[in-house]
């Protein structure tokens, strides 16, 4: 019985990515406002109740990119953890991750996620922003950042640089070095609040 369960498990698992990824090379051709869930199902070869199973709606599969996204920086938290380094080092190590996911993602992906009608940038608790605060609270305990800095401001004013370095990146197709702009614009930011 054990075993049945765990290959169902790991089958349920790989459906569920299959979808996923279907879902995102779709979105990564034509666009997440140009795509139906029926068009999902059939590229992943499932039914339309099977996207269902996994999946509330389209937009619950584009949640999921930043469920990733999320995942990505929890993976990459040991490395961020570094005491050797200081406030200002971590913030940069940072973002480069931030710009590396972007590489990762690829231009496509990057074209369908940095627009206006995107408001899953607004959404506040995520583990991506939660470990930035902790670097900066962490400063801010280490006497490099000011006592009385607003933690989450900060959060929000970097990445709102950073979208904007990212979202440059995808108006010259791909074509500057993205991890050495986002440092610069960070850098140059992140001293602004620092002492």
């Amino acid at each position: 019985m054990g075993k049945d369960v765990t290959s169902r498990t790991l089958q349920a698992m790989a459906t569920k990515k299959r979808i996923y990824e279907c879902g995102i090379s779709l979105m990564k051709k034509y666009g997440y406002e140009n795509i139906t869930i029926e068009q999902i199902a059939k590229k992943a070869k499932v039914s339309v109740g099977t996207y269902y199973h996994y999946f509330q709606s389209k937009f619950d599969l584009f949640v999921e990119i930043y469920r990733q996204g999320d995942k990505y920086f929890k993976d990459k938290i040991p490395a961020l953890r570094n005491r050797t380094k200081n406030c200002k080092e971590r913030i940069s190590e940072y973002f480069a991750l931030y710009a590396q996911l972007a590489l990762k993602d690829g231009l496509a992906m990057v074209r369908n996620l940095y627009v206006p009608t995107n408001k899953m940038f607004l959404t506040h608790g995520r583990a991506m922003q939660d470990l930035l605060m902790d670097i900066l609270r962490e400063g801010q305990k280490n006497g490099e950042l000011p006592p009385e800095a607003d933690v989450c401001k900060i959060t929000e004013t970097l990445f709102v640089a950073a979208r904007g370095v990212i979202f440059d990146w995808s108006l010259h197709d791909g074509s500057n070095d993205l991890v050495a702009d986002m440092r610069n614009m960070i850098d140059r930011l992140a001293s602004t609040y620092l002492l």
